[in-house]
Order: C-alpha cells, then structure tokens, then sequence
C-alpha cells in the first residue's frame, strides 16, 4: 500500500479553511541550496493557496550570522508576521541553534522552542495515524538523529509510551536493526541508504529524507524497496506535502495567539 500524502494533507487544510485565518508567513533562506529552494517554493505556493500572506528574505550565501540575527530581530518586532521559518541547513559555519533561539517562541512555528509541534516529525505521525497503523508493540527503528526529525520523533513518541530504536552514524550492525523493523522511519538525507535487501516484507516503511541529485529529489529509500514491503511513503508525495501542513497549522495557531 502506498502512503500518499495528498488525502492527510486534505484533512488537515479542510480544518484550516475552515478557520478562515489571514495570516502572514516569513521564511528566511540563506544561500541557494536546490533542496532549500525547493521546499521554500512549496511552502509559497501553498501559503497564497490559503490566503496567507508570504515573504521571503533571501540572503546570499556570504551573510553574517549578525545580518540573520538582526533580520530575525526586526521579524520578531514586525506585529504582521505571524510565524517565522528559517530554512535549514544553514551555512556550515553558522551557529545554528544560537541564530534558532533568536526567534521569538511565539513565531516560532518549526517547534525548535517547543511551543509547537516539529513539522515533519508531526507529519509523520498524521501519517500514521491517517492509515491506521497502530505503533503499539511494535519494533519501530528510526534511522538518523537529526533535530528536525529523529530527536523529536523520538520524544513524541516516548511521550505516548512508545520506545522506538534510534540508529545514527555510530549504530554498528544497521543493517540488522532494519531488518528486524516492523516500522521503518528513515530521515538522513542520504539518497537510497536504504536497500532492498535490509528491510523485511512485512515492514512499514516511512521515508522522510531528502536530498538532491542531478535535479531531482531523492529520498533515503531506494525504490526498489517498494515492490518489498508492505507499506511505504514514496518521495516525493509521501512526509513532504504533510510537513508543509502540519506548518501551515501551527501558522494558524501562532496567528491566533499573537493577534
């Protein structure tokens, strides 16, 4: 069965609409990494798709992090702005948590304060919830500890008593722990890390990662994986589209709380 993405995010938008929320939307991008840009446009596309208000600040790659500071700054003084995105990755030598504690909690819609909701870790469990995959004793393993995906997935997760494995660069015999998953939730950025031959036939297989190759966007699973298993979220079309919906709602949240 293939996880499509498109009827989740319809659910969730259906609630939105239903708000009928003028919000306004800034993300701030550094650079222009394919990937970045890519998500960015998505996100545009659907915030004028609702009604909302969006504005990008690009900078170029040779920024400071005092110039992303004092944009974040003005973002946060700026009583119009209800929710402020800073795409990531940064510049590798950017501080990136000190530049994602400048913003406002309150603005803060990606999570990293903890006001609301990780957007793709959420995604994730719309996912899951939608299609009725029950998580109770099951061996779920999540590949990739990252601060978008992994850790919170993890922390959401245990909240709810559930105690998935997490694997990293460090976990020795990787493919052995994939093999044993009856949930499989991959989010790396590593192109076809996953392989056919490490996952079992009866496994549920979540792929959030992605990464750009030769123009297109390629997640962690190979595709070959899908004639596999039981289940899967494809790339594109899987964890994406939800991400962007689980922001868009947590959009509406910061709109209402901040107006």
């Amino acid at each position: 069965m293939i996880l499509e993405g498109s009827a989740v995010t319809e659910k969730i938008y259906q609630d939105i609409r239903a708000k009928k929320v003028s919000a306004t939307l800034a993300v701030v991008l550094v650079g222009e990494d394919p990937v970045s840009l890519s998500y960015v446009k998505a996100k545009e596309k659907k915030a004028i798709e609702l009604g909302f208000e969006f504005k990008l600040y690009q900078l170029p790659a040779i920024s400071t992090e005092v110039g992303v500071k004092e944009l974040i700054c003005d973002l946060n003084q700026n009583e119009y702005i209800d929710g402020i995105v800073i795409q990531l990755p940064l510049p590798e030598d950017f501080n990136t948590d000190e530049i994602l504690k400048e913003i406002k909690p309150e603005k803060d819609i990606d999570g990293f304060s903890g006001k609301y909701p990780y957007p793709t870790a959420q995604a994730i469990i719309e996912i899951l919830k939608y299609y009725d995959i029950d998580l109770k004793n099951k061996n779920i393993v999540i590949v990739g500890r990252g601060r978008l995906v992994g850790k919170p997935l993890e922390e959401m997760m245990k909240k709810n008593g559930i105690e998935p494995i997490v694997c990293d660069r460090k976990t020795e015999n990787l493919a052995d722990t994939i093999s044993k998953a009856d949930i499989l939730i991959s989010a790396t950025g590593v192109p076809g890390l996953i392989k056919p031959e490490m996952v079992s036939e009866r496994a549920i297989v979540i792929d959030a990662g992605s990464s750009e190759t030769g123009g297109n966007i390629l997640g962690d699973v190979d595709k070959r994986v899908y004639e596999k298993v039981k289940s899967y979220s494809p790339v594109p079309g899987g964890v994406g589209p939800v991400t962007v919906a689980c922001l868009m709602r947590n959009l509406v949240e910061a709109h209402n709380k901040n107006r």
